[in-house]
């Protein structure tokens, strides 16, 4: 016959076991990556559900690895190991988002130098490093992927521009300037054709606001200029890849385009209804979505991004 002591010990045990129970179930796996041949020896990994890509290079001197998210990075690791023997000697960040920068303490068994510019680096340190100590310390299951991980700065702070020779290719870096977020970063193959343009494009998806720590930077009109000078320069590129949505092989400079006009015609049209006298609960309320723009995904990111048209057109005014 059980002791009073341990008849209260085994109660409250049981409690434990009842509570721990839902927060376990409600753990749920990141979303799936799929591997997407964009050139040769170039691959993009998708993540359908719109969250960020990545993308990895493999030359015969290694790979080099764009972008890492802390909840995807072990499977873009994993396709990496199914692609080559080869080990991962560069990471480089498109932007210092927490779903592009956090995760390359996965490729660590590697030690690859990491790529960042100056003012990335500023934010890794502060606001989203901050972040990632609060969610390494919260234990909800949606943080589990930080848990045990490490937040890793860049080894190289570049501001402007920087070419790497690697394998045989010329990886060029453009600091493209502050558009999405605080330091947005493309990178120019060209001897695959190929440019990663990282979140400056969306493709078949409503861009989202640049946020880092719960701070928002897109700043629109600073984006349809950073895309005119990407334009302008007439780059012999079959492929923009997406920071998110899929990756239109051949489309070319059309995809840029495409970015370009949604923010216009998408300011033009909130232009109207500010001019008409529309609040912005108004706006977000009765917008309608033009045509073009209809199949786009992710409408939860449409009311947020109107949010930041209308105000940004209040405080800039009408811009060509």
């Amino acid at each position: 016959m059980l002791s009073d002591r341990l008849r209260r010990w085994v109660f409250i045990a049981g409690l434990t076991a009842v509570w721990i129970a839902p927060a376990t179930a409600q753990t749920s796996p990141a979303p799936r990556m799929e591997q997407r041949k964009i050139a040769d020896n170039v691959f993009m990994m998708e993540n359908s559900t719109g969250s960020s890509n990545a993308a990895f290079v493999v030359t015969d001197d290694g790979v080099l690895v764009w972008d890492a998210d802390i909840r995807t990075a072990p499977q873009v690791l994993a396709a990496i190991r199914r692609t080559t023997d080869k080990k991962v000697r560069y990471v480089a960040l498109s932007h210092a988002a927490g779903d592009h920068a956090t995760g390359v303490w996965h490729y660590r068994e590697d030690k690859p130098i990491v790529i960042g510019t100056r003012k990335q680096l500023r934010d890794l340190y502060m606001q989203e490093g901050a972040q990632f100590s609060e969610r390494k310390a919260s234990g909800k299951p949606e943080d589990a992927a930080y848990a045990n991980a490490e937040l890793v700065i860049p080894d190289i702070a570049f501001e402007g521009s920087l070419t790497l020779r690697f394998g045989g290719l010329t990886m060029q870096f453009t600091e493209e300037g502050s558009a999405h977020s605080t330091s947005d970063v493309t990178l120019y193959i060209p001897q695959k054709r190929v440019f990663l343009a990282g979140d400056l494009l969306n493709t078949e998806i409503h861009p989202g606001q640049g946020e880092s720590a719960g701070v928002f930077y897109s700043n629109v009109k600073n984006w349809v200029g950073l895309l005119d000078n990407i334009i302008a320069r007439r780059l012999p590129v079959d492929t923009y890849v997406p920071g998110h949505g899929p990756a239109h092989v051949g489309r070319g400079i059309a995809d840029i385009e495409e970015q370009r006009r949604y923010f216009i015609v998408m300011r033009d049209e909130v232009s109207k209804m500010l001019a008409a006298g529309k609040s912005v609960q108004q706006v977000q309320a009765e917008f309608t979505l033009p045509a073009e723009f209809a199949h786009y995904k992710r409408p939860a990111r449409l009311k947020n991004f109107l949010n930041l048209f209308y105000h940004q057109l209040i405080e800039q005014g009408f811009w060509p």
